[in-house]
């Protein structure tokens, strides 16, 4: 692999990456890049978190391989206790704290978003503000930019063209560099097939050179 310049974006390529191998469901690739992003020290916590995310998007079943997987080649070394009921403020924390990132990912994207599938769907709005905005993407441990980079990543592999240029978007909304999505683009294109393809494409679309 190249030398990772600029430094500063070590750790979303690392994590990008790290997304991109869950979404493969094979080992030896999530071992691969786990073990490539400890050699940047990028820290178990960092990875556990992207681990978390993958279930937005890539389902329980790739999500609960790649637990495994980072279990055993980091495990744990300190006893969980067993999460208790989630309270009303919680919820309510979750609810705003989800609306505030997800209009700032989509900005002038947000509301004709949001009155798109609350039109049809009102249910899907609310879990994807509950559950994906509020409770998975706002947790602490990761950065706003390293989580939505992540999305990407996981998007490419899986095809999803519309998802991961909202995401790319709203990467640069977070103020992601356009040259970190062409990086990352890079990185995890090739093993993405037609996905990296359409990356580039839309990486053009929205200006980058």
């Amino acid at each position: 692999m190249a030398t990772l310049a600029p430094e500063r974006f070590v750790v979303p390529r690392m994590l990008a990456m790290f997304a991109a191998s869950i979404a493969t469901a094979d080992d030896d690739a999530m071992s691969a890049a786990l073990r490539l992003g400890q050699k940047h020290s990028i820290d178990r916590q960092c990875h556990y978190e992207v681990v978390l995310q993958s279930y937005l998007f890539l389902g329980f079943p790739r999500m609960l391989l790649a637990v495994d997987l980072l279990n055993r080649e980091i495990p744990v070394t300190r006893q969980h206790h067993s999460l208790e009921a989630v309270g009303d403020e919680e919820l309510s924390s979750r609810h705003t704290d989800g609306l505030a990132l997800c209009r700032e990912i989509y900005g002038a994207a947000f509301e004709p978003l949001r009155a798109r599938i609350e039109s049809s769907a009102p249910e899907v709005f609310q879990w994807m503000i509950m559950e994906g905005y509020g409770k998975v993407m706002s947790r602490p441990g990761l950065g706003k930019i390293e989580r939505e980079i992540a999305s990407v990543a996981f998007l490419i592999m899986d095809g999803y063209e519309q998802q991961f240029y909202s995401h790319m978007r709203g990467a640069l909304n977070l103020g992601a560099s356009t040259e970190l999505l062409s990086t990352v683009i890079d990185d995890v294109g090739p093993a993405g097939g037609r996905g990296g393809d359409a990356a580039r494409r839309i990486l053009q679309k929205i200006g980058v050179k």
